[in-house]
């Protein structure tokens, strides 16, 4: 009989029971409780029974092992469930079924699979070295600021980049700058004569508010504010009149070299004597004596400040 005609296997092999399918409890049971049948219905031995066993964990291995092969090389997405472990013992597989499947994958998977492992070890590395280079997302700080721009050359260059600073436009005033030439103040102060009558009402309008207002600290500040445009107001007056008098000097020379004479230069000394004369002649007696002396105090205080440096100074 068949079933008495049993093959010794090898004894380092051990043998090979087919895993349960999870799919198909009931067809399992069914198969495991009834005896095989072979094609002409008989039943079959114990070592056919041991091969059709093989065969199918090979079927079975090959087809779960390129199922997970393809799941784990597809994108991954967050809304994707995670892959779920498969039923099958690796290590009651036999080599010749590991190769087999592994013969049946195509080269590109089978070279990702391998470069798997790699990955895996260098991600469980220690910490990056500390000499390496920067990544391309960094941002290297330049030496200075004419230094060229450091950047990856396997990254395409946007066209939005500054390649050359463009600098900074600066408004001026083209009455002011020295580049239209020297400024004449007389035309300017022709030209701008109308702000002295701006300001004359502004003074007027300040004297008024400082009658109304109650509140010392706000009078006081008006007061000060009074006074500032009063002292510019005669500064600018005093000014007029020293140009004036040199204007007139000019005016009176040229004059004169017509005539054939040759021309006179005056003096800072001689202008500040005739801007002086001319001052005093439009004064009465009484304003030309105060003015006399508060010049002559003025003059006082800046010798003794003299005198007191030099004493404070060490002797040598």
């Amino acid at each position: 009989m068949l079933s008495g005609k049993r093959k010794q296997g090898f004894p380092g092999l051990q043998r090979r029971v087919r895993p349960r399918r999870e799919a198909e409890p009931e067809v399992d049971e069914q198969m495991s409780s009834e005896p095989e049948m072979g094609m002409d219905g008989d039943e079959l031995s114990e070592d056919e029974e041991d091969e059709d066993m093989e065969e199918d964990d090979e079927e079975v291995f090959t087809s779960s092992h390129k199922i997970t092969a393809l799941v784990t090389n597809s994108p991954k997405s967050d809304a994707s469930p995670p892959p779920k472990k498969s039923s099958i013992d690796i290590s009651s597989v036999s080599f010749g079924a590991l190769a087999k499947a592994q013969a049946s994958m195509p080269s590109a998977k089978r070279r990702k699979r391998g470069a798997s492992p790699s990955e895996d070890e260098d991600s469980d590395s220690g910490p990056e070295e500390v000499g390496r280079k920067p990544k391309h997302g960094d941002h290297v700080k330049r030496s200075s600021k004419h230094a060229p721009m450091e950047q990856s050359s396997k990254k395409p260059v946007s066209r939005r980049r500054e390649i050359i600073a463009v600098p900074k436009m600066e408004v001026r005033d083209p009455r002011f700058d020295p580049m239209s030439g020297p400024v004449d103040e007389s035309k300017a102060r022709r030209a701008y004569a109308f702000l002295d009558e701006y300001r004359k009402d502004e003074m007027k309008q300040l004297r008024a508010e400082i009658k109304k207002t109650k509140d010392a600290d706000k009078k006081e500040e008006m007061k000060r504010m009074l006074l500032s445009m009063e002292s510019k107001m005669k500064a600018r007056e005093r000014k007029q009149r020293a140009d004036d008098v040199i204007q007139e000097h000019k005016r009176k020379e040229k004059e004169l070299v017509k005539e054939g004479k040759q021309p006179f230069y005056l003096k800072k000394s001689e202008q500040k004597k005739r801007f002086l004369m001319d001052q005093f002649a439009g004064m009465k007696k009484k304003q030309v004596d105060r003015t006399i002396e508060r010049k002559r105090k003025k003059v006082v205080g800046r010798e003794r400040k003299e005198l007191d440096k030099m004493q404070r100074r060490p002797r040598e």
